[in-house]
């Protein structure tokens, strides 16, 4: 309608007033413009099925794979993304931990199409159904939730904190070292405590309650490579065992699980090469 009325008022208009007619002008395209395109139309979905190993304690029921469809079109990237859709809005009982999304706390470890790793920073795959089971060769709580006592008090039986025989200098102050001293913590100290590489290790599977585990073993040698403490010799000695250090075989797993990119068959190395030469 509105158009009509500019078009009548430019046709009063007499033919020596130029820009009259190239308004019209302007309008005719426009009017041709907006004949050409065409109505939007919805993205279609992208269905995609998700396999997760289901067992609830309460129940008589054995543990099975239930299947989940989800729709890719609605949902982020990361595979937590489907696991709290899948939550949310299908089924509220399924049980997983999850906490900071961000690859930090840990907490949402599991093993996604065979491979562990943090469900927050792994993708969704794309193809066909993803298969999603909690940690291997971990005593299952619910679902996805494995029992972490025994991994914890392992990481707790190499004292993870600094020790000293002598008082700082300056009391109440902090204890300085070089940056040269500070790199050699680099590959360590990014551990999260996400049990990835330990249940990715088959020593860590045949000899759970004697062997350390390369998680707990990576932290050992933090704290025996950290110039601040004074303990090196007794945390040596400590994890100078058949079973807790030597069951490690290099096979490094652990290398691959890493969700940080660390490698522990590495520091575990260097932990038997210091128990050969002294340190």
């Amino acid at each position: 309608m509105a158009t009509g009325l500019i078009r009548r008022a430019i046709a009063r208009v007499p033919a020596s007033v130029p820009t009259a007619r190239v308004i019209l002008n302007r309008v005719h395209s426009s009017e041709a413009k907006a004949q050409l395109v065409e109505p939007s139309s919805k993205p279609t979905s992208n269905i995609k099925t998700f396999q997760i190993y289901r067992w609830n304690p309460d129940s008589t029921q054995k543990p099975e794979l239930q299947n989940y469809e989800v729709d890719l079109k609605e949902c982020g990237p990361m595979v937590l993304d489907a696991l709290i859709k899948i939550k949310n809005e299908a089924d509220p009982t399924l049980t997983f931990r999850r906490s900071c999304r961000e690859g930090i706390c840990g907490s949402c470890a599991m093993n996604i199409d065979g491979r562990n790793g943090l469900a927050c920073l792994t993708k969704i795959p794309s193809g066909g159904a993803s298969m999603i089971t909690p940690l291997p060769h971990m005593f299952v709580i619910k679902d996805l939730v494995v029992d972490m006592t025994n991994f914890y008090n392992q990481y707790k039986s190499i004292e993870p904190w600094l020790k000293r025989k002598n008082p700082p200098e300056n009391a109440g102050k902090e204890i300085l070292q070089s940056k040269d001293d500070r790199k050699k913590l680099d590959g360590m100290y990014e551990c999260i405590l996400c049990a990835c590489c330990s249940t990715s290790c088959p020593s860590y599977w045949w000899n759970p309650e004697s062997y350390l585990g390369p998680a707990a073993l990576l932290h050992a040698n933090r704290w025996i490579m950290d110039s601040r403490d004074e303990y090196t010799k007794e945390r040596l000695e400590a994890v100078n065992d058949e079973f807790k250090l030597y069951r490690c075989h290099t096979i490094l797993n652990c290398a691959k699980a890493c969700p940080k990119g660390l490698n522990p068959g590495m520091q575990i190395q260097n932990i038997k090469k210091l128990e050969r030469t002294g340190f």
